[in-house]
């Protein structure tokens, strides 16, 4: 299993690919840090720091859902041109159990998204400093946004098994674009369902910058924990089904 790991970021830190994004990211964090303090300076904004900061981590969580398509693109990294979706000589011949390939290729790709946001924790830390969002706002985001990066992965790998790479990402981004924005619809039942809400980690992120008393972000933690975690069972049963299919 560590050798997935090790397989798969050495790939990312040999891509260029992976090298600019992960510099677009810093540099587009950095560029939206100036404008919105200017901006929100200029509009004689009494918070100006908890405004630039909220914008700051919206821009992160939007940034995020690019683990979806890099789930589906880890998963297909090996694919061959006549092959189901997945490489069938390796998945067949390696002597891995089931739940570490799946695990290897999942802390992969979870690692790779933390470190792009840890590689924005000097610019966090000036939040104290411009009276931005507190300390613990800020590690309640961060605990959300790494356990929504984990389910996203989940979800992109999930679609990645029986379908093509184009067709994957399409309803991978759709499943998350359907439970992040389908509680904030203003049309009855889903701006009252409370589970909506809990699972939606950017109504999750908006009940933090409100300091809401309800205990929003433990219950997204936990929902999307269980959820993470009976997807990966589903996921490795599957990826069992086809290895043995791939033997055959």
């Amino acid at each position: 299993m560590f050798a997935i790991i090790l397989k798969e970021l050495r790939c990312y830190t040999n891509s260029a690919k992976y090298r600019r994004i992960q510099m677009l990211v810093l540099c587009g964090f950095a560029l939206l840090l100036l404008i919105g303090t200017v901006e929100f300076y200029a509009r004689r904004r009494i918070d100006v720091g908890q405004q630039t900061y909220k914008l700051c981590m919206i821009f992160l969580f939007v940034v995020q859902l690019w683990v979806v398509r890099h789930a589906v693109e880890v998963w297909h990294a090996e694919q061959q041109s006549s092959g189901s979706g997945i490489n069938g000589v390796l998945l067949a011949l390696t002597p891995l159990a089931n739940w570490k390939i799946l695990a290897g290729k999942l802390s992969a790709v979870v690692l790779w998204a933390v470190w792009g946001i840890w590689l924005t924790v000097p610019l966090f830390a000036l939040s104290s400093y411009t009276g931005g969002l507190a300390v613990s706002q800020l590690m309640k985001c961060g605990a959300v946004l790494s356990v929504s990066c984990i389910f996203f992965a989940l979800i992109g790998i999930g679609c990645a098994f029986r379908n093509p790479t184009d067709q994957a990402k399409s309803i991978g981004y759709g499943i998350i674009l359907l439970l992040t924005f389908l509680p904030l619809m203003p049309v009855p039942p889903f701006d009252t369902i409370p589970l909506l809400d809990a699972i939606s980690p950017l109504c999750t992120l908006l009940s933090i910058f409100r300091a809401d008393s309800t205990h929003l972000w433990l219950w997204n933690i936990g929902l999307l924990g269980v959820l993470s975690v009976v997807m990966f069972q589903i996921l490795t049963s599957v990826l069992s089904r086809l290895r043995l299919w791939l033997e055959r």
